[in-house]
């Protein structure tokens, strides 16, 4: 990797750094642990359990704040209450936390904690070997302040919630990047004089599911956030752009996976009969072209209409070749082949919208 390479790499992973998320978590941590030290009554010797509320609520999303701040006080209070009942009964030994273990372990994965199941044996651990001697005092300082700072990190997040619009976009970026590059890979490969072997095919095919993926989840994580947040009117045009833009792209993603496995399987060199032949490699070549050219000149969502009446041009000159080939003598596996990716093309053309019909919808 040279040296350019490497510094846009350190780059976009800096800027994928929570720092936002850093800096509420900080402070709502900072204000909770006050809130604790100022508390009166045996609470306030406890003041940190109030930062660790504030810490274990936080999430990226105001609805996902909440979730967290529920699940884990609610599991804090099961395994406290699970060790409160252990140790009327039995006194502190080791058969005594293996059991309160065993127990919070088995309420672990009970799906209304959800991921914060994890915190029942440790709360259940912390009031049976921490508040031995005053275990019902303890609790009540474990659990009021774990709330107390719960409820700040949720307020928090209300008052400087998070819309991660920039990391979507550069999600989607990644996306229409991935697409274009394949569709220039699959024209390179149908520009030789012969088909591609199987090993050459794999080495012009780009994974675009990475890409995808990490799409579908940035999109995920803009609704969730989207949901109880006061910025959302502010930014609801945008918003709105974007989830339509990532689902143009997916499809067209889908249908160029769908286009690059008809190629890899019918057009290569170990078969006996190819699905394009030299007659309409050239054509295909060209019409994926202008297809990278189409999708290189929008956002996904709309295009540049002299590029989209570029791609149609070229589009329509294939099946005129399909055409002529029908006339002429050929194989049912090339006119079905060429014939799929003609139908995938014109899917991919009809998904975007021209920016000309954008500004006239406005």
């Amino acid at each position: 990797m040279s040296l350019a390479e490497r510094s846009t790499h350190l780059s976009a992973r800096i800027r994928r750094l929570p720092v936002g998320l850093a800096l509420r978590a900080a402070g709502a941590g900072a204000v909770a642990f006050w809130v604790g030290a100022v508390f009166p009554g045996p609470a306030g010797e406890f003041p940190y359990y109030a930062p660790l509320g504030a810490v274990v609520a936080m999430s990226s999303t105001v609805m996902g704040s909440v979730r967290n701040a529920v699940q884990s006080i609610a599991s804090i209070w099961l395994g406290s209450a699970i060790a409160l009942v252990t140790t009327t009964v039995m006194a502190p030994t080791a058969w005594t936390v293996a059991l309160v273990i065993g127990l919070g372990t088995m309420a672990v994965n009970w799906r209304l904690l959800g991921g914060m199941g994890q915190w029942v044996p440790t709360a259940a651990l912390f009031v049976l070997i921490i508040g031995a001697k005053e275990p019902v005092a303890f609790v009540s300082a474990y659990g009021g302040l774990t709330l107390i700072g719960a409820a700040i990190g949720v307020v928090a997040i209300l008052l400087f919630p998070q819309l991660p619009l920039g990391p979507a976009e550069d999600a989607m970026r990644d996306v229409r990047a991935e697409v274009i590059v394949q569709l220039r890979q699959l024209a390179h490969a149908l520009q030789g004089d012969r088909p591609p072997t199987d090993t050459e095919w794999r080495e012009h095919r780009t994974r675009l599911e990475p890409a995808l993926q990490r799409m579908r989840e940035a999109r995920e994580l803009v609704l969730e956030a989207s949901r109880a947040n006061r910025r959302r009117a502010h930014h609801q045009r945008l918003l709105e752009s974007q989830v339509e833009q990532a689902g143009t792209l997916e499809r067209v993603c889908i249908l160029v996976e769908s286009l690059t496995q008809l190629l890899e399987e019918e057009e290569r060199a170990e078969n006996e009969h190819v699905g394009l032949g030299p007659q309409l490699r050239p054509p295909t070549a060209r019409a994926l072209l202008a297809l990278a050219d189409l999708v290189d000149s929008g956002d996904g969502r709309t295009v540049d209409i002299a590029a989209m009446a570029a791609a149609r041009e070229t589009l329509a000159g294939l099946v005129d070749e399909i055409h002529a080939v029908r006339v002429g003598e050929s194989s049912d596996d090339e006119l079905f082949t060429a014939g799929s990716i003609v139908t995938n093309i014109r899917r991919c053309l009809e998904t975007p919208r021209p920016v000309g019909e954008e500004e006239a919808l406005r």
